[in-house]
């Protein structure tokens, strides 16, 4: 179990509500034991009106998770692991698959529409607006996305998004070297738009020894991602955080 001084540099966010009923039952579990900082919410997924109202009634930070149409017909698909997440990441962004046309103006405009009736429709599940932003499979790093969650940032009075402001964390992945090259791209945006953020972001499965890595961490806030329907990270955030 985490030391006092640990954990306050920590904050704790899980990813998926929403995605199945396993995860949104895992992530209402750690939230009533006080294991989670925020909720990062799928709209577009599962989530019955009890559910919604037993998770705002925890007073957890609730964020948007944007997902993409066409993410949304193939999550589902695969059971989903590490593995699966680092080779569809690469795949992805090494081949093109993410809709970035060639046209930036056409396809941010159809982003910022999809992730805006995203946004309308956490407002009509919780009775307001999002705490923050986060995304499936990390899209809204992607540099023309992010400037698109940045408008909408401002647009909604969005104080937070996921992003790290001083660097990640973690052990060296492809999904991690893409994302942090992505990052670079974005740093100026970020700061300019004055919109809050972690010192540092990390995903669970970019940590190796957990123990030694709760023991090392930097001064300021590092926000640590998980996925709670996965049983090896659920039982991780049980025992150790």
């Amino acid at each position: 179990m985490l030391e006092k001084k640990e954990r306050e540099k920590l904050i704790i966010s899980a990813d998926d509500f929403g995605k199945s009923e396993l995860a949104n039952k895992n992530i209402l579990g750690l939230v009533r034991l006080g294991k989670l900082d925020r909720v990062s919410v799928m709209v577009e997924g599962d989530i019955s009106e009890k559910e919604a109202e037993e998770l705002l009634a925890t007073g957890v930070k609730l964020d948007i998770h944007f997902e993409l149409i066409w993410q949304k017909r193939r999550r589902n698909l695969l059971i989903d692991n590490t593995l699966r997440q680092a080779i569809v990441f690469l795949v992805n962004y090494l081949w093109g698959d993410w809709p970035v046309p060639e046209n930036p103006r056409s396809g941010t405009q159809m982003v910022s529409r999809e992730w805006k009736g995203q946004i309308e429709k956490f407002e009509k599940i919780f009775g307001r607006t999002p705490d923050g932003i986060s995304s499936h499979e990390h899209t809204h790093f992607f540099p023309a996305y992010f400037k698109v969650a940045l408008e909408l940032a401002k647009k909604h009075s969005i104080p937070f998004i996921r992003f790290g402001k001083k660097d990640f964390l973690g052990g060296l992945n492809s999904v991690n070297l893409i994302l942090k090259n992505m990052r670079r791209l974005s740093r100026k945006k970020f700061f300019r738009s004055k919109i809050s953020s972690s010192d540092y972001f990390v995903s669970l499965d970019w940590v190796g020894d957990i123990d030694e890595f709760t023991k090392n961490l930097p001064e300021g806030k590092t926000e640590l991602a998980c996925h709670p329907e996965r049983k090896e990270e659920f039982d991780l955030i049980i025992r150790y955080l």
